[in-house]
């Protein structure tokens, strides 16, 4: 082909992919899909350590315990190492969600639920994963447990975290620890709740982006769920963490997409932004993990055209606030929350991105809003919290009026009260944290 038309080719598979061409982004009932991931630490009580890959009592065995367990799983190889399982959680109304493992850099366990249209099944299907692990673990002799918190608290250093041993990781990181201060940070020891919304062509997509990019400050700051940094302790332990974490972690492929803001964005821009990052790596068709050295994407795509797949994988490549995957918005960069709080946190993403009339109306409450402003709301919640003044707004009122927005857009009770579960907290200006601040102060006290 022509290097015309293997650009032309090229751009057509990326566009394919963040439009999502051929996949399902509603249900039967013409609610929007929705996937849940939860990654977290898993602690060995006994040793009071991080449970790592390799071992008789490793990660890896606890994979395979699980799948032991699981009827009807999958296991997923990886380089000939087990690194994830697949299969489908019952539920007790008798319908099934699909459910995944897998693992992160530093062998943090990832739950991926979804997608599916209701918070409620989503919530069920992650606490029978918690179940399966509980299960598998205890079949092994073991007293693990999932801890749920935005920073591995079990560690003072990332370099107390070995690498899962996998291409990927190995690449990532050999590129990452050159660019950013606390790359090692996120990739052994961050943990977060992500939610993907499918959605439903360019402009409805492309203005509920711009929702989600602006609300990425406030999620951080309401789902802030980190007790130590590097063994700091709760009450020494900035806010906000994860936020800090990833503002130092890889500028290229970090924070605001240049030009989200503006009326002219759209998926072409994205794309464009996509071409010129480095993308570090590049996974084939046929599973193969080829690294691409100091190119850009455009640079390593000149005399190579890629599938649609090959396109969705490039995707994952860049980690700006939220991103534009496969067909959906992803909003990543909350804190990992315990089943009940994640699922608040789903539903209030559900409620604000979902109903396109309340996302019309949160980005009317925010106003008029420039990619700079985006930063300085960050800095602005990481120095002042609940004191803080975002978009012009008081950080508290601005809360309390988007909650209920979510509130107006959420049909289903059992939705509402989902929300509570976290929403509860942030009406008495706390958020998941504060907690862990309380406790350590209780035991400092000796009460």
């Amino acid at each position: 082909m022509e290097p015309n038309d293997i650009y032309a080719h090229n751009q057509k598979m990326l566009l394919n992919a963040l439009r999502g061409t051929d996949k399902p982004t509603r249900s039967k009932t013409d609610e929007p899909m929705l996937t849940l991931r939860l990654s977290r630490v898993l602690k060995d009580r006994e040793a009071e350590q991080t449970v790592l890959f390799d071992g008789e009592k490793g990660m890896e065995k606890v994979l395979d315990s699980m799948a032991n367990a699981w009827q009807g799983s999958q296991r997923v190889l990886l380089e000939n190492r087990l690194m994830g399982l697949s299969g489908y959680a019952t539920l007790m109304g008798g319908g099934t969600v699909a459910l995944k493992a897998s693992l992160d850099a530093g062998c943090q366990l990832i739950c991926e639920a979804g997608p599916a249209s209701s918070v409620c099944d989503l919530l069920e299907a992650v606490e029978s994963f918690d179940r399966l692990v509980h299960v598998a673990t205890r079949a092994m002799g073991c007293d693990y447990e999932l801890l749920a918190e935005g920073y591995n608290p079990l560690v003072t250093t990332p370099l107390d975290v070995t690498l899962v041993p996998h291409t990927r990781w190995t690449l990532l990181t050999a590129h990452l620890s050159q660019t950013g201060r606390y790359s090692r940070d996120v990739l052994r020891c961050s943990c977060s709740t992500s939610v993907s919304i499918a959605h439903g062509g360019d402009r409805v997509a492309v203005d509920t982006y711009r929702l989600a990019v602006a609300l990425s400050p406030l999620f951080a700051f309401l789902t802030d769920n980190v007790r130590s940094f590097r063994g700091s302790g709760a009450r020494r332990c900035p806010r906000m963490v994860r936020a800090m974490l990833w503002d130092e972690f890889d500028p290229e492929r970090c924070g605001v997409v240049l030009g989200t803001f503006s009326q002219s964005f759209s998926f072409d821009r994205y794309a464009t932004w996509i071409k010129g990052i480095t993308p570090i790596l590049f996974v084939d068709d046929q599973g193969n993990t080829i690294p691409t050295g100091k190119a850009t994407t455009r640079e390593f795509l000149r005399d190579r055209t890629i599938s649609r797949n090959e396109a969705a994988h490039l995707l994952q490549t860049a980690y700006p606030l939220a991103r534009l995957l496969d067909g959906e918005i992803e909003v990543g960069y909350a804190d990992a929350l315990r089943p009940q709080m994640a699922a608040g946190f789903l539903a209030f993403v559900k409620g604000l991105l979902c109903n396109g009339l309340v996302a019309d109306s949160a980005l009317s409450l925010l106003g008029q809003i420039e990619d700079e402003d985006v930063a300085a709301a960050t800095k602005e919640l990481q120095k002042k919290g609940w004191d803080a003044e975002i978009y012009g707004k008081n950080v508290g009122e601005l809360v309390d009026e988007l909650v209920k927005l979510a509130n107006s857009s959420l049909f289903d009770p059992a939705e509402q009260r989902i929300l509570q579960n976290i929403s509860e907290l942030w009406e008495v200006r706390m958020v998941p944290r504060d907690s862990f601040v309380h406790q350590e102060v209780k035991e400092v006290r000796g009460w």
